[in-house]
């Protein structure tokens, strides 16, 4: 299945007590195995660093995770001038933070689903795309 993965995910498959975690550890193994192929945009890794690393995760297993998360199969998509006023469209319409609305618009430019545990983009993403549990 290619669907957008949000950093989201793969930040709760680190964090044993987040909701979701079980989930997102075996969406993230789908992908690993290449059974699923996962299109983000080019902030997914400075998204899931940043949050890691502000959780208290020690940057060396930062790196680590962000290797191995990166060798599976991820199709990065760029944003542009053309595709932000896009991505600007959909947080106005949807009321979204600027990070989730560029996931939110990936998705629907793609016509793909959106793997998410965002709450916030379950509840109003769909105005613009799907929106799937990991």
């Amino acid at each position: 299945m290619r669907l957008v993965l949000d950093a989201g995910v793969a930040i709760a498959s680190l964090r044993r007590r987040e909701t979701g975690h079980q989930a997102a550890r075996a969406r993230l193994r789908r992908i690993a195995a290449g059974e699923d192929v996962a299109v983000v945009p080019a902030l997914f890794t400075s998204e899931v660093a940043g949050a890691l690393a502000r959780l208290g995760f020690a940057v060396p297993s930062i790196e680590t995770f962000l290797a191995a998360l990166t060798s599976a199969p991820l199709e990065v998509t760029t944003i542009g001038p053309k595709r932000a006023l896009a991505v600007a469209r959909i947080a106005m319409a949807t009321k979204l933070r600027g990070a989730d609305a560029v996931y939110v618009w990936l998705a629907a430019r793609e016509g793909l689903p959106l793997c998410t545990l965002d709450r916030q983009i379950i509840a109003r993403g769909p105005a613009a795309c799907r929106v799937v549990a990991p």
